[in-house]
């Protein structure tokens, strides 16, 4: 009895055995398991082939490190949440495995690629997630390792894992998921998170940035054109499907126009909308429609005194967050409200204003020099004040560098205005030169979290303790965007093609002020009554411009010939003007024959009023006949 029971027991072992055997080799037949260590990390997974030979994923899929586990199987996978918030599960579709990136493609071309790098004593893990517009949000499932545990610390969560703490930047973490697991979010609008080794701010010494890459000029002037090249596919995908604003438009004639594709921008944009009736003086210096538009500028210039005035007469210090302050009033000829805005200096409490308001005096004081250096400069005695102000906002994490008034809280578009202010201003005096590299790092770190993609949120929360003094990274406070077409003028700041208000009072005197998207314009006079005014824009193209200041003349000449004003000089295939002498104002239609050309103005009376001068006067061609065409 015990022979035959041990024979059958040896039977069924070797059964098992072989069907044990025979899982495994059709799974190593059609699959091919893999695991993969990519710096800290470590990979695993299967990849499958179908019966066309074709390799596809196979869940679950295991993402460790660091005390911490991405997975993704049948049970758990990564969300999508609509702008609606419905969530929709996604698919994995396939994986890419590099030698320093490790990605994971979806469904509906959603990825999350992990990259792991080290930085001094820093063990910094980057999470890019790619989502298309329709999907504001993704969260990625994830749990802690049996070896590590959850520490909270004023409003961090920290992993610990051995002697070491790590901690989740730029992202916030959802709720746990069903079988304990967390899920990690992550955004469209900041789609960088950072999984890193947590180490607690001592102090900050901008002396200290000088030395970071991302502190300098060459970095500055990546981020910043990485960001404009990434704006103008959005436009472009914008204009093709007929869905822009004016503001849009704006912007993307003036990113074609600098680098360099400024007919083909002005073609493709419809003649519906060209013609239309929704345009103001916005798009006047591509687009033509000068005096029909005008209104506006007046009205939006009405509006912004107004609010200047009152800002000044209750010494707000918010009136230092209007964009180039002081020429806008000496332009404006607002000499009284230049004088209250001394009186407000001498009694302002530094210590109440916001970093941007302190950038704004510094830029108003350095503005002050130029437009005005013989008079006092009420403004540059706070410089110093403002610049202890504006350290005691800055806050370091790792590499990158924001500003926080409330230690708590930073506003994006406030950081990319200060950026620019403090490059000027470290460019400007030569003992200043640290505050350039603040300025390139404020811009750098904010582009950063781009992820190479044209958005950014309105604002970030500080992850860590204030009151300790120690941050580990910066969280998007919501899934609101900012409008692009908004920021794109503040982050590409030095495209002169964008139409702007450009003062010539340094030049010209005090009022005289253009709104152009000329590359320079510049003013001389060879005598008291004739001004030059020569303005660089591409040879053969037209620019729009509007002057401002203009005192009446008798003669004016373009191509070195005499024109005479025509109310329909815009639709003329050549130069020409119209003057407005009440409110004096010149309408200038430049087509350029040359890349520099110049228009000559002679003001005051006319000195020749004989009978002679009047027949030869009247024999000028009309302006858009000057050069003989229509």
């Amino acid at each position: 009895m015990m022979k035959y029971l041990s024979r059958r027991i040896l039977v069924l072992t070797a059964l098992y055995v072989v069907i044990i055997f025979g899982i495994f080799a059709l799974q190593f037949t059609n699959g091919n398991a893999f695991s993969q260590a990519i710096g800290s990390m470590m990979v695993s997974g299967t990849m499958e082939n179908d019966s066309s030979g074709t390799s596809r994923p196979v869940l679950p899929l295991h993402i460790s490190v660091n005390g911490i586990d991405f997975f993704l199987d049948d049970q758990n996978s990564l969300i999508a949440f609509t702008s609606e918030k419905t969530a929709v599960r996604l698919k994995v579709t396939g994986f890419i495995k590099e030698e320093s990136r490790f990605t994971v493609n979806f469904t509906d071309n959603v990825s999350v690629s992990f990259a792991s790098v080290k930085r001094a004593n820093a063990d910094i893990i980057t999470i890019l997630g790619t989502l298309p517009e329709k999907y504001p949000k993704v969260v990625f499932p994830y749990k802690t390792t049996r070896s590590a545990r959850v520490e909270k610390k004023e409003s961090l969560s920290l992993i610990n894992t051995g002697k070491k703490q790590y901690v989740f930047t730029g992202a916030s973490i959802e709720p746990l998921l069903s079988g304990g697991a967390r899920a990690l979010s992550i955004l469209r609008a900041s789609p960088v998170v950072y999984y890193q080794t947590y180490i607690p701010a001592k102090g900050l010494l901008i002396e200290d940035l000088l030395s970071l890459p991302a502190a300098s000029d060459l970095a500055y002037k990546k981020a910043v054109e990485q960001f404009a090249a990434s704006s103008l596919v959005v436009f472009k995908q914008s204009i093709a499907s007929g869905s822009f604003s004016e503001p849009l438009v704006e912007s993307y004639i003036a990113e074609m126009g600098r680098i360099g594709m400024y007919r083909s921008a002005i073609e493709s944009i419809p003649e519906v909308y060209r013609n239309g009736s929704g345009r103001t003086w916005q798009t006047v210096t591509f687009l033509d429609n000068l005096e029909k538009t005008y209104a506006g500028l007046i009205a939006r210039e009405r509006e912004d005194r107004l609010d200047l005035s009152r800002k000044i007469s209750e010494n707000n210090p918010a009136v230092f967050e209007f964009p180039s302050l002081i020429p806008y009033l000496l332009d404006r000829g607002s000499s009284i409200l230049l004088k209250d805005l001394a009186r407000f200096a001498s009694v302002i409490d530094i210590s109440a204003i916001t970093a941007r308001e302190a950038a704004g005096i510094l830029e108003a004081a350095m503005d002050l020099s130029v437009y005005l250096p013989k008079e006092e400069n009420a403004l540059l005695p706070l410089a110093e004040a403002c610049e202890r102000k504006l350290k005691t906002s800055l806050v370091r994490i790792n590499d990158d560098l924001y500003t926080s008034d409330d230690g708590k809280t930073i506003d994006t578009l406030s950081d990319l205005e200060i950026g620019p202010i403090l490059i000027r201003y470290g460019s400007r005096f030569a003992d200043k030169a640290v505050w350039k590299s603040v300025g390139n790092l404020l811009v750098t770190s904010m582009v950063s979290f781009t992820g190479g993609k044209a958005a950014l949120p309105s604002g970030f929360s500080l992850a860590g303790g204030a009151s300790a003094g120690e941050y580990s990274g910066i969280v998007a406070k919501s899934d609101a965007v900012l409008d692009l077409p908004s920021v794109y003028p503040v982050l590409v700041s030095g495209n002169t093609w964008y139409p702007h208000a450009l003062s010539l009072s340094a030049q010209a005197g005090p009022g005289v002020w253009a709104w152009t998207s000329a590359q320079s314009i510049k003013v001389t006079r060879s005598a008291d009554n004739i001004m030059k005014i020569t303005t660089q824009f591409p040879q053969g193209e037209t620019h729009y411009m509007i002057l401002r200041g203009i005192k009446s003349f008798y003669r004016i000449l373009i191509y070195g010939i005499d024109f005479r004003t025509d109310p329909r000089f815009e639709s003329y295939n050549s130069s020409g003007y119209v003057y407005n002498e009440q409110t004096e104002t010149l309408y200038l239609k430049m087509r350029h024959k040359a890349e520099f050309e110049d228009v000559l103005i002679y003001t005051g009376p006319n000195p020749d009023l004989s009978a002679a001068a009047a027949p030869a006067s009247a024999e000028t061609p009309a302006a858009g006949a000057a050069d003989g065409s229509q």
